[in-house]
């Protein structure tokens, strides 16, 4: 007998994999040959659109979504908060200010290795200075994150205004997030990043569970508390500036999928990260559908469609949490 548990994962990975197929296919150039037939395939006009301009785009939105939803579960655990989410807390602002730093000082191009570790860089001293600024771990916390994402992408944007660098004006991406810019070479050159993300978060999740019952019971079970911050900032800031260097900042992602897999399978983090995994890709595999095909041939940035989903989740979640926001 299949668990429920079971049927979700099952049901989740065969929707991840309809709609892959279904990004590879979808566009605004019809695709005149099967897919089937263009495996193996370089040569002709089908053959090029899929393998050098859908398939890193279908990739590169797995890749971010899992990502970013890994990301969301982590920062919600660490902090014990449930708003907590890295475009939230200042993760993907300071990814984008070390990235557009990167490439305005010429010290780096778009899609380079150099780029990503300055947007983990930045990543790094974003979550440190909300953790030195924040009050508290509750709403505080949320507040300062907020203030210090808006400092760090109005600096990012002077950056780009008087970068003398030709072309970083072009890359209008940043603020809302796309996948044009994915190729092959980017999607390369990012995976290896994301992977010791993701290999870093099994390692966090299996104590984040014993982290949940306070920091004194954690400490009398063997596991460090400042030890395992640390660790967990180290890998949301891989996981975000990474995916942030890439397509720019996608928000919501990571709010948005830890609720949607607790309210699934419940609350244990080992499980919690699997199948997030699942869910954001889907998510931002749905919504980069949504932002090629809705106004075509005209292409709406992935985060205002992630936005106008997470949006309203959080007002939700704000509201249900007001009586806590006044006690604090």
């Amino acid at each position: 007998m299949i668990s429920k548990k079971a049927w979700i994962y099952i049901g989740s990975l065969v929707l991840l994999i309809a709609l892959f197929i279904l990004s590879l296919r979808v566009g605004v150039l019809q695709l005149h040959t099967p897919l089937l037939k263009l495996i193996g395939r370089h040569d002709g006009v089908d053959a090029t659109t899929v393998w050098d301009v859908r398939f890193p785009r279908a990739m590169g939105a797995v890749l971010v979504g899992t990502a970013l939803a890994i990301a969301g579960v982590l920062a919600q655990g660490i902090f014990r908060n449930p708003l907590a989410e890295p475009t939230l807390i200042g993760l993907s602002s300071g990814a984008i200010l070390g990235t557009i730093g990167a490439i305005a000082s010429g010290a780096a191009t778009f899609g380079s290795r150099t780029n990503i570790e300055a947007a983990i860089i930045g990543a790094i001293l974003a979550a440190l200075l909300v953790q030195l600024l924040a009050p508290n771990k509750g709403f505080g916390f949320l507040i300062a994150g907020i203030a210090l994402s808006s400092i760090l992408t109005s600096i990012a944007g002077l950056l780009i205004s008087v970068a003398a660098k030709p072309g970083i004006q072009s890359i209008s991406f940043w603020n809302f997030g796309s996948l044009s810019l994915l190729n092959n070479h980017t999607v390369k050159i990012t995976a290896p990043f994301l992977e010791v993300g993701f290999i870093m978060s099994l390692y966090v999740a299996r104590r984040l569970d014993i982290y949940s019952l306070g920091e004194e019971s954690a400490h009398y079970m063997g596991v460090n508390p400042r030890r395992l911050r640390f660790w967990a900032i180290i890998c949301m800031a891989i996981l975000v500036g990474g995916s942030v260097s890439a397509v720019g900042s996608v928000a919501f992602v990571g709010l948005l999928v830890p609720h949607i897999v607790r309210l699934l399978i419940g609350p244990s983090h080992r499980r919690m990260i699997t199948l997030s995994a699942i869910i954001g890709s889907i998510l931002v595999l749905a919504s980069d559908l949504a932002a090629r095909t809705l106004f075509q041939p005209h292409e709406i940035p992935l985060g205002l469609i992630t936005s106008l989903i997470g949006a309203p989740v959080l007002i939700v979640l704000l509201r249900a949490r007001r009586a806590a926001w006044v006690s604090e």
